[in-house]
């Protein structure tokens, strides 16, 4: 795979890799899920230093392997993870650098956000080399930008991010066929923009989508999601790992949540999602009973089919049962692939 970039319009760089397949006109693009990277390689630890859910190489590179020979591949790491830029609350940043030292000229706070926009580290190590600052203040400094100040996850804006690199990866229409990949947040991201721009994809395949709003966000029963929204409501973000939610992503979720059914029913593509049993986070009981009731609205109404798997164990995004999960995702994903049919 080779890199790739893209300067999105409010000048934050996401950074990716494309494996480009001149054969064939598809191009698959898979969307990482929340707190991870582009080759959604997993959780390191859980409940001590067993790697039982880790993947090293990454799930997406292993799908990837599977479907080079038919179609193009793009995995990028969406705003604020991975390589990509942060996702910087500008006005709070400046406001809190002026407070370690106000004499910092505001050029140089301007270069310092834009490098953590772009994620430029050797530019933002020179900037504040050259700041005429105290051994204290630098080390204040320093902390501030390796934990900097950033906005709360925004699903529509990185759904937006997705729409700005479709177009500009394919800007000379190269790619006749889009197919997305998404898990967990990526997953919802993936359903955004689907239905803003429906006729522009093909085929969707879902891990652990994040669909389940109700008990996941707004009236969350598990520990997990409980704990995330105490911290949220004592004022502060949660973070795990690049992903950080607040108020204004609960306030997103239920402001859009209606209206989010309502499209993801409509949406004539073919659909798959596997689902683990075991999930820590999307209960499999609320995804069971989405799938089934969006698989009836599809049957009733002649729209495209609805496939929905349940594996056992399966934690969240099913890092315990790799490969019958990749198996059936890549057989569902080259079904619907231009240069697969032409083949037969």
């Amino acid at each position: 795979m080779k890199k790739v970039a893209f300067t999105l319009s409010d000048g934050l760089l996401l950074k990716g890799s494309l494996l480009d397949n001149e054969n064939s006109k598809d191009l698959i693009i898979m969307l990482h899920s929340g707190g991870y990277e582009r080759t959604e390689h997993g959780v390191k630890e859980i409940n001590g230093p067993e790697k039982i859910y880790y993947n090293p190489e990454g799930n997406y590179t292993y799908l990837s392997n599977y479907l080079a020979q038919d179609a193009s591949i793009l995995l990028f790491d969406q705003r604020n993870h991975g390589e990509s830029g942060k996702n910087v609350d500008v006005a709070t940043m400046i406001k809190a650098i002026k407070n370690i030292n106000s004499k910092i000229d505001d050029n140089v706070i301007n270069d310092i956000i834009t490098a953590l926009k772009r994620k430029d580290e050797l530019t933002i190590k020179r900037l504040l080399l050259n700041l005429n600052t105290s051994q204290e203040e630098q080390e204040k400094l320093q902390a501030l930008i390796a934990r900097p100040i950033i906005k709360d996850m925004s699903f529509l804006q990185m759904a937006q991010d997705l729409a700005e690199v479709i177009e500009k990866i394919n800007e000379n229409n190269r790619y006749k066929n889009i197919h997305l990949v998404g898990t967990c947040m990526g997953a919802l991201v993936s359903a955004l923009y689907l239905i803003n721009y429906p006729n522009d994809v093909k085929s969707l395949t879902l891990f652990s989508p994040l669909y389940t709003f109700d008990p996941v966000f707004l009236h969350p029963i598990n520990d997990f999601s409980i704990k995330k929204r105490e911290v949220i409501a004592s004022g502060k973000q949660y973070r795990m790992g690049n992903a950080v939610e607040g108020e204004k992503t609960i306030a997103e979720i239920a402001s859009i949540k209606d209206d989010f059914y309502k499209k993801l029913f409509k949406l004539n593509i073919p659909i798959f999602c596997i689902q683990g049993l075991s999930d820590a986070l999307v209960p499999a009981s609320y995804q069971n009973a989405l799938f089934a009731s969006l698989k009836k609205y599809h049957d009733q109404n002649n729209l495209s089919p609805i496939y929905y798997a349940e594996i056992s164990p399966g934690v969240h995004c099913l890092y315990d049962c790799l490969f019958p999960s990749l198996l059936e995702a890549t057989n569902f994903i080259a079904s619907n692939l231009e240069y697969s049919k032409l083949k037969k």
